[in-house]
């Protein structure tokens, strides 16, 4: 027999082998087509970074500077309103000229390897680029070569492919420029907060000197500043100012540490004294206002930051519309008061469509570089009659019908005690007469019969209801705040009158409707923020109510606009503010006048007894409802509903004795005869509100009628068409 036959064993050992023998050949394979791929990878790598490292120009910082201001435009999308560029004109300095301690305060806050490294970060990089790919984000870790790539030579995008381009640029700067000449470069273009961009102009915002003149706790704040101005500016905000402490303090302990800075010369160094911020030279005449406006809602709404905003190209369409913005213009104006004691009365207007919120015109003031305070968004004044709307308008909600007939006498005691007295305009009585008379003739005590019947809660309810802010001083729950003892901006009053406008559906106001980069791309777009806020029947009621205000009553010198209109005036105690609020139903404007701070009379001023808001401010109303709605449709009004409410006279309050009839001297003043009346409130200033409880109303109508009308007459017996505003309007264009 053979022994050269295997046993089974020795078989299974051999295919053992064998099979070893093929995973190995397998496994070397694969590893070589992964070594394979990972050189190809590397190799086209390389490639593609050498390919566009060749296209890749570096352009220039003054090229950046002209392409990336942000533009606002009017609402059409292309005429421009206004343009960011900084508050500060550009000034490029020499790096000799920055002091060495400014300079190595830069590096302490931002790059301590600055003179070392080649331009990036590499641990920088990737943890910039892990954060981009998770959703954190474009982020940071750069060097100050990055960082000047990125903020000037790019746009804002937040994407790999931007961050890719930031790298190529760095490392061609860091090879083809001096470290000195990147410094100088960064330091003349960097963002510095205040609108302003480069060492020279920050220094000028912050500290009003020249960039030489630095000390070092001066260049250790500036230094440290751009890294957040929003954070570190304690002008800005509340709580920067411990921020920028320890951001300054950080910056020279630094300083310290790289030997760049004494330790005893750090002793006793911290935050300097920083002036107050001066105006944007991007926020100019009236123009200014609205762009002011405009930045606000940009960082608050879209939460965009100053940087990008003067610096980030951004094409931000608004929702002024030209014709308006002239109109309101032109308005003012023609009709604002003018001649002796008139220098210091503030003029403001602002027009909203019901039912979306857009604001169409702003008139904040003259120039937004003599006054930074908007008075058609940041004043603050005493809205006067301009309430009895929204008390009728919480009346008719709880089924009073605008047909209810009061008696109107004068004066008339209220309150448990009898101890609020309220007197009508020039002590003027009336019969009976219906609601909607009654808020023509803008009667005081009949009004404040009203509040008292449904409670003055509801009142203030009717406020919030149609947009005007639970803190807006002044608005309480005494009976006398139907006389407007509240002080809204002109804004919120306008867009609580759109409301009613809208037939009850509350819209959010705002100014911006879209923002583009510069590349066209559009990364936001408005959406209105609407809600039915007080009942549909009711506001068309009060709407019908206030037509007879434009028609017969206290709006008369608005004049005819060939068009349905509706609209009150408003004038507080002892004249210190003076309003006239209306619509027709595409579009909803507001004036309101006050002379100095708010506080100050507007008495015996521009030939007249009084400046009411029956006179000037109706006027100018009038005149730019007239231009803005030239050629728009004419629109009516819904028909009033009525309710099955009470319409017969209440119970007559404790009443006063009356007054025995007088008579009213007639006023004269050059272009409107008509004033308006004032109301129960007292006068406070247009930023802040203090709101006494009135007691008595003061006179501010001219030309009342000479008699007093008899007690059941259903309109004054007096034959003016508006003792309480005057007797012969004069028409206004």
């Amino acid at each position: 027999m053979s022994n050269s036959s295997t046993t089974p064993r020795s078989r299974r050992a051999s295919g053992t082998r064998k099979r070893r023998a093929g995973r190995r050949g397998v496994l070397r394979r694969v590893l070589l087509w992964i070594t394979g791929l990972g050189l190809l990878a590397i190799l086209l790598a390389v490639g593609v970074f050498a390919w566009a490292y060749a296209r890749t120009d570096v352009p220039e910082p003054n090229d950046f500077a002209e392409a990336q201001s942000s533009i606002l435009y009017y609402a059409d999308g292309e005429t421009e309103l206004a343009r960011f560029t900084g508050g500060y004109d550009r000034e490029s300095v020499p790096l000799s000229e920055v002091p060495e301690h400014v300079r190595y305060a830069m590096l302490s806050a931002e790059d301590r390897s600055f003179y070392e490294n080649e331009g990036v970060s590499v641990t920088g990089t990737a943890r910039g680029a892990w954060r981009t790919l998770t959703g954190d984000g474009l982020q940071g870790g750069s060097t100050i070569t990055q960082q000047y790539v990125k903020n000037y030579y790019l746009t804002a995008d937040q994407t790999l492919q931007r961050k890719f381009t930031e790298i190529i640029i760095a490392i061609k700067i860091d090879n083809e420029l001096a470290k000195d000449e990147v410094l100088e470069n960064y330091l003349n273009t960097i963002y510095f907060g205040r609108g302003a961009y480069g060492i020279q102009t920050a220094s000028r915002a912050y500290f009003d000197k020249d960039v030489s003149e630095l000390d070092v706790e001066e260049g250790a704040f500036l230094t440290g500043v751009t890294n957040a101005p929003s954070l570190f500016d304690p002008d800005y905000a509340e709580g920067n100012d411990e921020r920028a402490q320890e951001r300054v303090a950080y910056i020279l302990d630094g300083m310290v540490e790289e030997g760049w800075l004494e330790a005893s010369e750090r002793d006793g160094l911290g935050l300097p004294e920083i002036q107050e911020p001066q105006p944007s030279t991007a926020a100019q005449g009236v123009e200014g206002y609205i762009a002011q406006e405009a930045r606000d809602e940009l960082k608050e709404v879209l939460g965009v930051d100053d940087a990008e905003i003067d610096g980030g190209g951004l094409r931000v369409t608004t929702t002024i519309e030209q014709d308006h913005q002239e109109a309101a213009a032109e308005a003012v104006e023609l009709y604002r008061p003018t001649g002796e004691g008139t220098d210091d009365i503030t003029v403001a207007l602002t027009s909203v469509r019901p039912g979306d919120g857009a604001v169409t015109a702003m008139y904040g003031g003259e120039d937004y570089q003599e006054t930074q305070l908007n008075a058609a968004t940041d004043a603050q004044v005493q809205a006067g009659s301009l309430f009895k709307p929204v008390t009728l308008l919480a009346a008719v909600q709880e089924g009073v019908d605008t047909l209810q007939t009061f008696e109107g006498p004068t004066p008339m005691s209220f309150g448990d005690t009898g101890d609020l007295e309220v007197n009508n305009f020039r002590d003027l009585s009336f019969g009976v007469i219906d609601l909607r008379i009654a808020l023509a003739e803008s009667v005081n005590t009949i009004y404040v019969q009203l509040n008292e019947q449904i409670g003055p809660e509801a009142t203030r309810q009717a406020a919030v209801d149609l947009g005007l802010p639970e803190d807006t001083p002044g608005l309480d729950t005494d009976l006398t705040n139907v006389l407007g003892t509240a002080s809204p901006t002109l804004l919120q009053m306008t867009n609580a009158y759109a409301t009613i406008a809208a037939e009850g559906e509350r819209a959010t106001p705002y100014l911006v409707t879209r923002v583009e980069t510069v590349a066209g791309d559009t990364t936001y777009e408005a959406e209105p923020e609407t809600t039915q806020a007080v009942d549909r029947d009711a506001a068309v009621d009060v709407t019908d109510a206030m037509t007879y205000v434009v028609e017969q009553g206290s709006g008369m010198s608005a004049g005819e606009l060939g068009r349905p209109a509706a609209g009150k005036s408003g004038t507080s105690e002892r004249n210190v503010s003076a309003w006239f609020d209306g619509f027709v139903p595409q579009l909803a404007a507001g004036v309101v006048m006050y002379k100095g701070d708010g506080t100050v009379p507007m008495q015996d001023v521009a030939g007249i007894d009084q400046i009411t808001g029956g006179t000037f401010p109706a006027q100018v109303w009038g005149e730019f409802m007239r231009q803005a709605m030239e050629g728009e449709e004419i629109q009516e009004f819904s028909p009033r509903v009525g309710t099955s409410g009470p319409t017969g006279t209440p119970a007559p309050t404790t009443q006063a004795p009356a007054p025995e009839p007088t008579t009213s001297e007639e006023t004269t003043e050059p272009t409107e005869t008509t004033s308006e009346e004032p109301t129960e409130t007292t006068s406070e200033e247009p930023t802040e509100t203090t709101s006494e409880e009135p007691t008595t109303t003061e006179p501010t109508e001219s030309s009342p009628a000479p008699t007093t009308p008899a007690p059941t007459s259903p309109a004054p017996t007096p034959t003016s068409p508006d003792p309480t505003e005057g007797s012969s309007p004069s028409p206004t264009g």
